[in-house]
């Protein structure tokens, strides 16, 4: 999910051509120099770059004015840091801008000196929103299974009669689940871009009309294409997945050390306060060097890229962190998978990764299979983009483009006007418009996974996806002669799907509703829960991409279509209206650093406050004081990890992204 404005013109290199010139002069001429440094003012160096929000500073002025120092330069400097630390839709607001929308016309500058990109609905942009509500689904799980009892199903047992423990109702704060979804966006979203090139190069290969000259030309430049696209996506891979949490997990070491941690050491391991599960709470060492020598270990230990274990690579620092290294193999795999398959045909290509993902499934490597099934729905996606741009291509008597950049339709962007309100920004024809320009070659943007992560090498342009409500996998705009049909079938296929996803973790052979589906698991899978989980996560992106778009023009297009039953189902029974809203777009901005930060929020400031409920307020001597405790707490607990989040993704996710493209620009030839 990140949606990165271009970078700015950076004045560093000038100020450093300036201070070198000034160095070189007194090198050079000692005395002259010398009397032009003490006789002439002192040049005010201007800082840029990270630390571009410092305001400068005057020594001259401090000299004259020490008590006006304060409010020259540490005001500034207090009310930046200040800013800084709202959350990015409160700075919205203060600075004229509405929270993922365009900006204000008064507000527009040259150079983009204020604001930032609008925050524009792709037509996958239901994909981050969904990222982000299984992020957040996974911060409540690991907040309240520390309290209560949640993976056991409704009736588990003869007990667990909990109206939260019932199917679909549970998906709130289960975990597991959404990891399987985490794993399938992943693999939808890396292989994308890849697969549009490759189906640009045997379209063209395949037009009768084309000489063979330029045939060869085009699939040369577009096999070029593919390379550097896979290079550029292996290469940035690494960075992208563990620089993020190596300086989440060293924040975590500045905080232990700082004796954060040691307030909630004892509340930690006191089962009348976390009465189920009581996480690892990091161990404080005698030195400081021992501490850090630990963490570099640690980190060492977490890029862990030798062992298929699930949870290889773990760390006691953030025990939430097991996901990411298994998301770093499986990506490699996937494109190792893309590169070699790359000059099959389409559908032998399809069924030889379908093959693998039985294979997979058979050796229990369910995330494999999820990033293979991923990558299965968005070939998927490609070939129906190419068949109806090639049927509106004979109905209006021309040839459809098969050039590399008009595989996949241009649609219309919608932009989040407000919270929760959409509006249209038409574009005229299917040129691309100025504002919205392809990004460039080889950077896909999407936000982290977990589990993903969200990546830069994920993310949703309207360029780049190709769900829309003209989308052909719409059901709104395919032609059909049933589109009630159409429409309930998504229903009901997204019924099944959350179901499911329900799948109790524990005990599910003893869960009413289960028993029988159950049985039904292979003898060898060990881990019974993710069977039907993964299952439900393909089946619930598949069904999804099905949904017509939540904005106007799809349900227009629904009655235009003649059924009375198919406009009301796709209005009231859309799941795109939760995903395309702007709280999921928001949680999908910062869902990485959601994943990233929510572990030590609770270790830290989350356990003061449930301790403090608990102790200060409702007490834990009944279920019904304990209960309302947590529920106390959660008012407090739910919005700090929320701001943290929001904090760390502008100060460390975004930084990371851009060095990432810097290092990659730096050291490849030919950028």
């Amino acid at each position: 999910m990140h949606n990165l404005a271009p970078e700015k013109t950076s004045n560093v290199g000038r100020d450093l051509d300036t201070d070198n010139a000034l160095f070189h002069d007194v090198e050079s001429n000692p005395g002259h120099g010398k009397q032009e440094l003490g006789t002439a003012q002192r040049p005010r160096r201007r800082h840029s770059g990270i630390f571009g929000w410092l305001p400068s500073l005057d020594i001259d002025f401090l000299s004259r004015n020490p008590r006006h120092y304060v409010s020259h330069s540490i005001r500034p400097l207090f009310l930046r840091s200040a800013f800084f630390l709202l959350p990015s839709f409160l700075q919205s607001r203060i600075q004229g801008r509405t929270p993922f929308g365009p900006e204000p016309q008064g507000n527009q500058k040259k150079g983009g000196q204020r604001g930032e990109k609008p925050r524009l609905l792709s037509p996958t942009s239901y994909l981050d929103g969904m990222r982000g509500i299984a992020a957040f689904s996974v911060f409540l799980c690991h907040y309240s299974y520390t309290c209560f009892v949640i993976a056991e199903g409704w009736g588990s047992g003869g007990s667990n009669y909990y109206f939260l423990k019932l199917p679909f109702i549970r998906l709130f704060y289960s975990g597991p689940p959404m990891v399987c979804i985490f794993f399938v966006i992943s693999g939808y979203a890396l292989s994308l871009k890849p697969l549009k090139l490759i189906h640009s190069i045997s379209s063209r290969s395949s037009s009768a009309i084309t000489s063979a000259a330029r045939t060869k030309k085009h699939e040369h430049n577009n096999y070029s294409k593919l390379l550097e696209t896979l290079s550029s996506l292996v290469f940035r891979r690494g960075l992208r997945l563990f620089l993020p949490p190596a300086i989440s997990t060293f924040l975590i070491v500045l905080l232990l050390r700082l004796g954060v941690y040691e307030w909630n050491r004892s509340f930690a391991s006191d089962a009348e306060f976390l009465r189920n599960v009581q996480e690892i709470h990091y161990t404080r060492f005698d030195s400081a060097t021992e501490q850090f020598v630990d963490w570099g270990y640690a980190v060492l230990n977490f890029v862990h890229l030798w062992d298929w274990d699930a949870f290889a690579g773990s760390t006691g620092i953030d025990v939430h962190l097991w996901t990411i290294p298994v998301e770093f193999r499986a990506s490699m795999v996937l494109f190792l998978t893309i590169l070699g398959t790359a000059r099959l045909r389409g559908g032998v290509r399809m069924g030889v990764v379908l093959g693998w993902c039985v294979f997979a499934f058979l050796w229990e490597r369910w995330e494999m299979c999820l990033f293979w099934m991923g990558m299965v729905l968005a070939e998927g996606d490609v070939v129906r983009d190419m068949a109806a741009k090639r049927e509106e291509g004979r109905r209006e008597g021309e040839l459809p483009e098969s050039s590399g950049g008009g595989i996949l339709p241009v649609v219309e962007p919608v932009t989040l006007a407000r919270m929760g309100d959409v509006m249209l920004i038409p574009q005229q024809g299917p040129k691309r418009s100025r504002r919205h320009p392809q990004p460039r070659q080889g950077a896909i943007e999407m936000s982290p996974d977990i589990y993903i992560v969200g990546s830069e090498d994920e993310a949703s342009h309207s360029s780049t996806y190709p769900h829309s409500s003209n989308h052909p996998s719409s059901t709104s705009s395919r032609p059909s002669t049933s589109p009630a049909g159409n429409t309930i079938l998504p229903i009901v296929l997204l019924i099944i799907s959350l179901y499911l996803l329900s799948q109790p973790d524990i005990n599910s052979h003893l869960t009413p509703g289960w028993i029988t589906l159950t049985s039904l698991i292979p003898h060898w899978w060990t881990e019974h829960y993710r069977f039907y989980q993964s299952i439900g996560a393909v089946i619930l992106v598949y069904a999804v991409s099905r949904h017509p778009s939540s904005s106007p023009s799809s349900s227009s297009a629904s009655s235009a279509s003649g059924s009375d039953t198919a406009p009301i189902l796709s209005q009231y029974l859309n799941p795109k209206i939760l995903f395309e809203s702007a709280i999921a777009q928001y949680l999908g901005k910062i869902s990485y650093a959601i994943y990233l930060v929510h572990g030590p929020v609770l270790h830290t400031l989350g356990y003061t406050v449930m301790k403090f409920t608990w102790t200060r307020v409702t007490g834990t001597e009944t279920d019904g004081h304990y209960i309302t405790g947590f529920l106390l707490a959660s008012l407090a607990v739910v919005p700090l990890v929320v701001w943290v989040a929001d904090v760390f993704w502008r100060g460390v996710d975004e930084p990371v992204v851009k060095f990432a493209r810097r290092v990659e620009e730096r050291v490849v030839f030919g950028c």
